[in-house]
């Protein structure tokens, strides 16, 4: 049995690779607390609209209702890996007097969250791995 092709653990690998992916940004964040004009960035998954599209039999259009929604035409890039996208946000919060957006306390918790996430992650997977060796055992005994 291959355990990389089980759903599961390609979902937790993919959720840990992303939480791996905010806290990279989030910690690029924290070293620009302080930089002048800097603005928060964030992390998303890569072609929403187009996964939705895929999903979809009779295709919906993204429609933006709210001016925070990203619009398909925003500027992102894409992280390190490759696999997520990481954007600006619009901020929610006024600008320091040097126009600088990062609010530390706010990356700070969210830089908690994306490791909590992390270690869950971890945690499911051994719980994950150790209920296949225990059905294992079971099936050669």
């Amino acid at each position: 049995m291959d355990l990389n092709n089980l759903q599961v653990v390609d979902l937790i690998k993919k959720n840990m690779r992303y939480q791996t992916a905010k806290e990279r940004v989030i910690s690029e964040n924290l070293a620009n607390s302080t930089t002048p004009n800097y603005l928060a960035k964030d992390v998303a998954l890569p072609d929403f609209k187009n996964a939705l599209a895929a999903e979809q039999t009779p295709k919906l259009e993204m429609v933006t209702t709210n001016p925070k929604h990203l619009t398909h035409d925003d500027a992102v890039k894409k992280s390190a890996d490759g696999e997520f996208v990481v954007y600006t946000p619009k901020p929610t919060s006024p600008l320091t007097i040097d126009g600088n957006g990062v609010i530390v306390e706010d990356q700070l918790n969210q830089a908690s969250k994306a490791s909590g996430e992390y270690n869950r992650m971890i945690t499911i997977y051994g719980k994950y791995m150790d209920m296949l060796k225990l059905a294992n055992t079971k099936i050669n005994a």
